[in-house]
């Protein structure tokens, strides 16, 4: 049996007993602190297991996702990702997607060029051969597929270090991108992470209908870029619309007006 706090004594000082009632509530603070952190757990948990049955259901009759096999879980894409990701592509059906990350998310788009859309085109930017060569092998092969190695380049942001893609400017040209999917390089622990989409609208890449997902949204970082992407469309005049969803993990939606209805997806 837990020992209750101690109240204070009735011989006590008016001094003492001040100091021990606010020891008392500092206390009973952390302990709520505590109880409502795992309050929130157990609903994103909920939250995860609810969009892992959607997912399921969604897919059972889905004639373009062969491999429903997914690896959800540590670092990679989580079910509140993956399901609306499924929607907008099922939905949607984008026709120029661009994906900074090579992993769970890319067994679904590229059996959506290879299999529903195959007019469509897809470029996944991913830093780590190594990563490439894991992956790339289990991914079907389509002509409109682009798996692009690209080193990273490093600067410095509010006294810290951050990368992204060197050279994505010039692998895209004059591309224009309605799908853009925000899940590398590695953005843990930086305070201006994946920073490339800022780049691709100042450079006039983002087609007027767009989707642009940001995953891992909860993180300081990524809220920093967040905010960057939308001043940057702004700056362009560009009207925007924004929305998360989340289970374990957040993801972050800026879209055009014309795809607001991604919100009830």
């Amino acid at each position: 049996m837990q020992n209750k706090p101690s109240e204070p004594k009735i011989t006590d000082s008016p001094e003492e007993k001040q100091v021990a009632l606010l020891k008392l509530a500092r206390e009973h603070g952390q302990r709520l602190a505590a109880m409502e952190e795992k309050l929130e757990l157990c609903y994103n948990e909920l939250k995860e297991l609810n969009y892992a049955h959607l997912l399921h259901d969604g897919m059972r009759e889905s004639s373009w996702v062969k491999n429903q096999t997914f690896d959800l879980h540590n670092w990679a894409a989580n079910y509140s990702f993956i399901y609306l990701l499924f929607r907008i592509l099922d939905k949607m059906e984008p026709q120029n997607i661009l994906e900074f990350g090579l992993g769970q998310t890319t067994k679904l788009t590229t059996q959506y060029i290879a299999h529903k859309n195959p007019k469509a085109y897809l470029n996944v930017c991913e830093h780590s051969l190594d990563w490439i060569q894991i992956y790339q092998p289990e991914l079907p092969k389509h002509e409109h597929i682009l798996i692009n190695h690209l080193d990273l380049e490093y600067f410095e942001y509010r006294r810290k270090k951050n990368d992204k893609y060197a050279g994505l400017l010039e692998l895209v040209g004059d591309q224009k991108f309605d799908l853009i999917i925000v899940d590398g390089p590695v953005g843990g622990g930086k305070n201006l992470p994946r920073s490339n989409v800022v780049d691709l609208i100042c450079h006039g890449n983002l087609s007027e209908n767009f989707v642009i997902i940001f995953d891992d949204a909860e993180r300081v970082g990524e809220k920093n870029t967040i905010r960057k992407t939308q001043a940057a469309l702004r700056k362009k005049s560009i009207a925007f619309h924004t929305f998360e969803r989340f289970g374990i993990k957040r993801q972050a939606y800026i879209v055009s007006k014309s795809r607001a209805f991604a919100s009830f997806l």
